[in-house]
């Protein structure tokens, strides 16, 4: 009479211990895989979010628009104040609403650890038009567009004056200045909008430059308006 052969309860055990090995490889090699994969996922997901902020941002740039308000005397002046820290001005692009013009606020923050963040702010105009240049505004939160800087520095490239523009042989002024870069410019005060705007700035990557043309602007476009309430 035949006998089937069976395991031993020691290659049972054997066998038991060889599989938990493996499944315990497996299940620590899926889960770095998982974890790496993921990390790898969300990295690409908010590279592709900042970019994508950084294209409508320089959209944003190239809406910006010779756009005419009051001051406080009641005379039309052209809306574009800029210095060294960022500027404010009217585009024909909203971020957050491209059909809709907007407020737009570019602008650098400095931290504790004296770097700096570079944030865009809007305040779209659907309810009610900018009129005054001292008109309060409700801007968005603000979009980080890039953090941890060093030596930013906003720039404007134009005429230093009306005069200086439209300057002719029998001028009073002397020599016609050239346009030039300027670390300020204000449009309430010489009525001219300036050609270009250039923000440059360091990271751990190295030197940045963002640079943009704007819509030329014509004085003489100020006396067509005449504003209400």
């Amino acid at each position: 009479m035949k006998h089937d052969k069976g395991f031993t309860l020691v290659e049972m055990l054997v066998s038991m211990v060889l599989l938990s090995m493996v499944l315990l490889i497996a299940s620590s090699a899926y889960s770095m895989f998982s974890e790496r994969w993921n990390g790898r996922l969300g990295h690409f997901n908010q590279s592709v979010k900042h970019a994508k902020q950084l294209i409508l941002v320089q959209e944003s740039l190239e809406g910006i628009i010779s756009y005419v308000v009051t001051n406080d005397q009641e005379q039309s002046r052209m809306y574009f104040e800029g210095n060294r820290n960022g500027f404010v001005a009217v585009t024909l692009r909203s971020l957050f609403t491209p059909e809709v013009s907007a407020v737009m606020r570019l602008q650098i923050i400095q931290k504790d650890d004296f770097t700096f963040t570079l944030i865009y702010q809007e305040a779209t105009m659907t309810e009610r038009l900018l009129i005054k240049a001292q008109q309060p505004l409700i801007f968005s939160e603000p979009i980080v567009l890039f953090d941890n800087l060093s030596q930013v520095n906003f720039q404007y490239f134009g005429w230093p004056s009306v005069a200086s523009k439209y300057w002719q042989e029998d001028s009073s002024i002397g020599i016609r200045p050239a346009k030039a870069w300027f670390d300020k410019y204000n449009s309430l005060d010489i009525s001219l909008q300036p050609e270009q705007v250039r923000i440059t700035f360091t990271t751990e990557q190295g030197d940045f430059i963002l640079q943009t043309k704007l819509s030329d602007s014509d004085p003489n476009a100020l006396f067509n308006y005449s504003v209400q309430e």
